[in-house]
C-alpha cells in the first residue's frame, strides 16, 4: 500500500514539473496570446465576444446574451492545444464539442477544421428540429 502512495506521489510531482516546463516554454514563445494569435484572433472577430478568463496555459472567450452563452476555451497541454466549444441557450439547450491538435499544426488548419465541424453540427442540430 505504501508503494502505491509513493508511485502516485512521483506521478503527481512529474505532472506538476512537466506542466511548469510547458508553461515556461509557452512564455518563451511570447505567451499564449502570441503563440496562438491566429486562433485567438479568429474567435475575437465574433460580435460581442470578450475574454472571460485567462491564465498562462488557457484562455476562455465568451459571448453572452439574454438567453444564450457560447464559450470557446483554448488550452495548451503537453505538446498540444485543445479547443472547447460550449453553447447553452434556452432554445437549443446545452451542447459542446472539442478538438485536440498538435501544437505546431498550422493554426489556419485548426480553424478550418473547427469551422467545418461546427457548421455541420449546427446544421444537423437545426435539421433535426433540435
Amino acid at each position: 500500500m505504501f508503494l502505491v502512495f509513493i508511485v502516485i506521489g512521483i506521478a503527481v510531482v512529474w505532472f506538476v514539473l512537466g506542466k511548469k516546463e510547458e508553461v515556461a516554454k509557452v512564455n518563451v514563445q511570447g505567451g499564449l496570446d502570441l503563440k496562438y494569435k491566429e486562433l485567438i484572433d479568429h474567435f475575437l472577430i465574433i460580435p460581442n465576444i470578450e475574454i472571460e478568463k485567462k491564465n498562462s496555459y488557457s484562455m476562455t472567450l465568451v459571448v453572452k446574451g439574454v438567453n444564450v452563452q457560447t464559450r470557446f476555451t483554448i488550452g495548451h497541454g503537453f505538446e498540444d492545444v485543445s479547443v472547447f466549444w460550449n453553447h447553452q441557450s434556452i432554445m437549443f439547450g446545452k451542447h459542446s464539442l472539442n478538438w485536440n491538435f498538435p501544437e505546431y499544426l498550422p493554426q489556419s488548419q485548426m480553424i478550418d477544421k473547427i469551422e467545418k465541424e461546427l457548421e455541420i453540427y449546427q446544421r444537423n442540430l437545426i435539421g433535426n428540429g433540435f
